[in-house]
């Protein structure tokens, strides 16, 4: 039994599969299926029950788990007390990020580029997704770290810190006879056709938040995952779309409108309360925050 055996067990047993199990621990799938089977043919026991599209521990496995945890949680903390003495910060921070967060709000390469140069010894991952999906991933441990929406529907079980905020706005093309106003309410829109990100999305959560909560239909037309892309939508006049005000900083082809009823885009950075973090992790959670502190200076 050796412990890279154990990292790859810990992770299907939290992946549900071998093929998410690969891409989480960035090996190929039948490189983690031939460790699990050299594991399980020491052991003498079968450790997963393979179903069609799940792999379910079975009861040897179930039993196997807490002691691979104390395993690896035993040499990670062997290596941090001797990383202590030489000032040395080692292991890896596994990372999540919503599209698109750069350039306009959070300077994300920037971020990881800075925290490599202080800490070469620690290891990313980097890996982007839904607001709704990041938080899971971050309250179930999959993830150290996301930078994602914050809404005030998913503040429970992480803490968060705020980054950035910007005002939601309509983008309209030029031509249209609502783009003369500078505000509008939910209500104006009617069965005009909305583009809009997809749910998952924090911005999308609060607009069909407003939108229950003032009675008010909406006609979604069509659904982008780049701010960018639904920007370009409206140029081509496809409808009229709701981006965070910075996607139209560089863009005089269309026209924003404010909306009232919707609060400002917020952004930041979330992980696990009372979560045993790694001291790589948080070191990279401080350092985002003193990053942020030193542009809201400047700013």
């Amino acid at each position: 039994m050796d412990l890279r055996q154990l990292h790859y067990f810990i992770a299907v047993a939290e992946e549900g599969t071998f093929t998410r199990a690969a891409h989480r621990v960035h090996v190929a799938q039948s490189g983690v299926s031939a460790h699990i089977k050299a594991l399980e043919k020491e052991l003498g026991q079968q450790l997963f029950e393979r179903l069609p599209r799940v792999a379910k521990l079975t009861a040897a496995g179930e039993s196997l788990l807490p002691h691979a945890h104390a395993a690896l949680d035993a040499l990670a903390a062997g290596r941090a007390s001797i990383d202590a003495l030489t000032g040395l910060l080692r292991g890896h921070v596994a990372i999540g990020s919503i599209p698109s967060i750069y350039p306009r709000s959070i300077d994300l390469p920037e971020t990881l580029a800075s925290f490599h140069r202080k800490h070469p010894g620690v290891d990313i991952s980097l890996t982007e997704d839904t607001a709704a999906t990041l938080l899971r991933r971050t309250g179930d441990g999959t993830l150290d770290v996301a930078f994602t929406s914050l809404t005030a529907d998913n503040v429970t079980g992480v803490r968060t810190r705020e980054l950035h905020r910007e005002p939601v706005v309509l983008a309209f093309p030029p031509s249209d006879p609502l783009a003369d106003n500078t505000e509008l309410p939910l209500s104006a829109l009617g069965e005009r056709p909305l583009i809009t990100l997809p749910k998952g999305s924090g911005l999308r959560w609060e607009f069909d938040r407003a939108l229950a909560r003032d009675g008010v239909r909406a006609h979604i037309a069509f659904e982008a995952g780049n701010p960018d892309t639904l920007v370009m939508m409206v140029e081509k006049g496809l409808g009229v779309a709701l981006v965070p005000e910075s996607a139209l900083t560089l863009n005089n082809r269309v026209v924003s409108v404010q909306v009232p009823e919707l609060p400002p885009g917020r952004l930041g950075i979330v992980w696990r309360v009372g979560a045993a973090a790694s001291p790589a992790a948080r070191a990279f959670i401080d350092h985002t925050a003193a990053l942020a502190m030193k542009r809201q200076a400047v700013e």
